[in-house]
C-alpha cells in the first residue's frame, strides 16, 4: 500500500502532546485505543507522565492485562486515576457478533485481567467496565451490570453507538430509545440506587465531557474521541495554540449555562451534571450542540 494508514501517535507526537498538557495546566491524560496497552512503549510513556505530575486514566480491551507483569505495571502508572476495561457482555454468542476471534478465550482473558489489577492493588471504585451499547447486547445488559458489580465492585460505563466509521456496517445494532431507558434504568438501580441524578445515552457527565479534549491518531484536535470533527492537527500547529482559539468550541462553553442547552436539556431535572451526549448530536443532524436524539426523556 503506497500510503498505509497511520496505527499510532509517534513517540516524538505524545511528547510534545504531554508538553503541551503541563503547559495548560492540564491534570489527567486518558489513553485510548485501539488499546494503549498494545503500544511496545506505552509504560515508559505512562511513566514520564506521572513524572510530568499528570495522572494516566487507562481506557483498554482489559486482554492485555491478563498478563501479570502488563496488570502490575498498569496498576503502577494509573495511580490516583482509572483503569477501564471493555466487556460488552458475558454471553458468548452475542460476544461473537461484535468481535473477531475466540469469544471465550477472550471473555476469560479480560475477566483474568480485572482479577490481576484488583490483585496488584487497584481499587474497584477505580475501575470501569465499559460496554458499547448496541442492541445485541441489550439481551445481556443485565447480568452483565449485575456481574461486574457483584463479583467485583466495579459500576459500568455505558457507551452509546454512534451511526459512524465501523458501525456504519451494522445500523441495524442501534438500539431503540426504550432499550436505552431500559438499559439506564438497568444501570442506575445496580450501580447508583441513591442518586438522585441520571444520565441518559452516554454515561459520563458533562464535567467529564466539557474539561477534556482529544488528539486522535492522527493528530486531529477534536472536542471528543468520538466526534471527528477536526479544529486543527498538532503536525501544523501547537496543540496548546490551537486550544487558546477554539476554546469555546473544543469546550462547548455555550452548553455550560442550562438555559443554553438544546431542547428539553434546558428543563431536565439532571442538567446540572447532564447535557446529553454531544457526539449523538454531531451524527444525527450534524451539530454538536444540538438535541440527544437518543435521550429517552428528550420529549
Amino acid at each position: 500500500m503506497e500510503n498505509p494508514p497511520v496505527q499510532e501517535l509517534s513517540k516524538k507526537d505524545i511528547t510534545a502532546i504531554l508538553t503541551a498538557a503541563v503547559k495548560l495546566q492540564v491534570r489527567e491524560i486518558d489513553w485510548l485505543g485501539g488499546d494503549p496497552l498494545v503500544r511496545s512503549d506505552w509504560y515508559p510513556l505512562m511513566k514520564d507522565t506521572g513524572k510530568l505530575g499528570l495522572k494516566n486514566n487507562i481506557w483498554t480491551s482489559g486482554i492485555p492485562l491478563e498478563n501479570k507483569e502488563v496488570a502490575r505495571k498498569a496498576v503502577e502508572v494509573s495511580k490516583g486515576g482509572f483503569i477501564a476495561v471493555h466487556l460488552d457482555t458475558l454471553n458468548e454468542r452475542i460476544y461473537q457478533m461484535l468481535h473477531k476471534g475466540n469469544p471465550h478465550r477472550q471473555i476469560q482473558a479480560i475477566l483474568k485481567g480485572v482479577e490481576n489489577v484488583q490483585n496488584f492493588g487497584k481499587s474497584p471504585d477505580e475501575m470501569i467496565n465499559c460496554i458499547t451499547f448496541t442492541k445485541p447486547v441489550f439481551q445481556d445488559i443485565q447480568r452483565t451490570i449485575q456481574y461486574f458489580y457483584e463479583t467485583w465492585g466495579m459500576r459500568t460505563c455505558l457507551t452509546q453507538m454512534c451511526v459512524t466509521g465501523l458501525a456504519t456496517d451494522h445500523k441495524e445494532w442501534a438500539p431503540s430509545i426504550e432499550e436505552i431507558k431500559k438499559a439506564c434504568d438497568i444501570r442506575d438501580s445496580i450501580n447508583y440506587p441513591t442518586s438522585p441524578y441520571s444520565f441518559s445515552s452516554m454515561d459520563t457527565n458533562k464535567y467529564y465531557c466539557g474539561n477534556m479534549i482529544c488528539v486522535t491518531v492522527n493528530g486531529d484536535v477534536t472536542p471528543c474521541s468520538v466526534i471527528r470533527k477536526s479544529v486543527g492537527s498538532i503536525h501544523e500547529t501547537p496543540l496548546d495554540e490551537i486550544i487558546q482559539k477554539h476554546r469555546d468550541e473544543l469546550l462547548w462553553i455555550l452548553l455550560r449555562v442550562p438555559k443554553n442547552l438544546p431542547g428539553y436539556c434546558s428543563q431536565c431535572e439532571n442538567n446540572e451534571v447532564c447535557w446529553g451526549c454531544r457526539a449523538a448530536a454531531f451524527y444525527d443532524k450534524g451539530d454538536s450542540c444540538g438535541t440527544d436524539p437518543k435521550c429517552y426523556r428528550n420529549i
